[in-house]
């Protein structure tokens, strides 16, 4: 008898101990249910959202795309929808025509891109940054995408630094695991988005960095080659190999594993700088002449600044688009100047004063003139076309001069007529 009761009560508490496990096992599926139903519609829809996560080692305003995401915070757009019209010849102009574009797609560089587009080769918009881990956070535009491939235009989105946390770059190019990790990220988020590549706008870092740097760009160049796809890059400029800001950017190694080599050249008076020509055409020169001795010509993109500095009596200048400086030069009735040279040889920029309440403030800006002699110096040297910051600062008349002194280049009508010449 006393085995048989003791034999009862495991056999009851087995059972408690079941029917316990059936209402938790219970409870759990409806809190699922519940929090399924609690899901927004919203993550179902087509805007550009992006999965949102704030990094534990760094904050940031900025959302954090994690990448590549399990679950797309929304719906990747397919091939079809980004590849409309596929990109077929380039340069359309004989020369290559890139735009780097603000993050948001709207005002004048939507205006600017709509009357400039037929010319326009590649547009780099100012999307992504990275965290410490080598992840990427930012933002993005599919809607963008499929209008530049429409119009044949290639888009190469531009991860950076220029952050309030510029230095945190370092740890990234620093550590193999995390430029590995990095690179992954980056080569995901192109082909997830159909990109036609990616461009790298790291600035003003040490020049320790400089084998780092040179790796990251052979490593990622070899990945994004892989799947058929542009690497590009932004450089400071310099007229020697460590001179200015660029000695962590070794131009003859970058310039053999990139597409496009972009010159920076301008901020020559910069903004926390005194005032001054913004990129005198000595300077442009020197630069270029650099460039063509030690990186392929072919890849060599001048770059060409489409704003202009407004200096205060004393501290950091503010760019202001041409827009501004007309309302400045309207409502001071400033006179404007044009400088031709100066001791140190030819500028050809424009310059006005103006009184504030801060005192006299000196506004410099390029000019018609100087943006032809700039087109000049490419086709002198032939390099491979230009690159403009940023879409929407500009002068309207800049797009005449450059469609009058790139789309006409008697330079590459004869290499194309070379061909049919005897002992060419």
């Amino acid at each position: 008898m006393r085995i048989r009761r003791s034999v009862s009560l495991s056999t009851a508490t087995l059972g408690l101990i079941y029917a316990v496990a059936v209402l938790v096992a219970g409870a759990l599926i409806a809190q699922t249910l519940i929090m399924a139903r609690s899901i927004p519609a919203a993550q179902a829809s087509s805007t550009q959202e992006v999965l949102i996560v704030t990094p534990t080692d760094e904050a940031t305003a900025a959302p954090l795309i994690i990448l590549p995401t399990p679950v797309p915070p929304t719906p990747l757009p397919t091939a079809t929808d980004l590849q409309t019209a596929p990109v077929s010849y380039h340069p359309k102009s004989g020369r290559y025509i890139a735009v780097w574009l603000p993050p948001s797609f709207s005002g004048g560089a939507r205006e600017s891109f709509e009357a400039n587009k037929d010319i326009i080769d590649d547009v780099s918009p100012f999307w992504y940054s990275t965290d410490s881990s080598g992840r990427l956070y930012g933002t993005r535009d599919d809607e963008l995408v499929q209008e530049a491939h429409a119009n044949n235009v290639r888009v190469i989105p531009s991860v950076h630094n220029v952050t309030s946390t510029p230095d945190t770059v370092v740890s990234v190019l620093r550590d193999p695991q995390r430029r590995t990790r990095h690179i992954q990220n980056i080569v995901d988020e192109v082909q997830a988005r159909s990109y036609d590549g990616i461009d790298i706008d790291y600035e003003a870092l040490d020049s320790s960095l400089r084998d780092d740097f040179s790796a990251f760009m052979r490593e990622l160049s070899a990945a994004l080659h892989q799947n058929g796809k542009l690497l590009t890059v932004a450089v400071h400029a310099k007229a020697s190999d460590y001179g200015g800001m660029g000695g962590f950017q070794d131009w003859v190694e970058i310039g053999k594993v990139v597409d496009q080599l972009r010159i920076m050249t301008y901020d020559y008076h910069w903004r926390s700088g005194s005032p001054g020509p913004v990129a005198p055409a000595y300077w442009i020169q020197s630069v270029t002449e650099y460039a063509h001795s030690v990186v392929d010509p072919a890849k060599v993109l001048l770059g060409i600044h489409f704003y202009g500095y407004d200096w205060p009596p004393s501290g950091s200048a503010t760019p202001r688009p041409w827009s501004i400086i007309q309302e400045i030069i309207d409502e001071q009735g400033a006179t404007v100047n044009f400088m031709e040279s100066n001791a140190d040889g030819r500028v050809e920029e424009s310059y006005f004063s103006y009184h504030s309440a801060q005192g006299t403030r000196q506004v410099w800006f390029m000019t018609k003139t100087g943006l032809a002699s700039k087109i000049k110096t490419v086709q002198d040297l032939d390099l491979a076309g230009i690159a403009i910051w940023q879409l929407g600062y500009e002068k309207p008349e800049y797009w005449e001069t450059v469609r009058q002194n790139m789309i006409e280049d008697p330079t590459l009508i004869q290499r194309a007529i070379n061909p049919l010449i005897p002992d060419h």
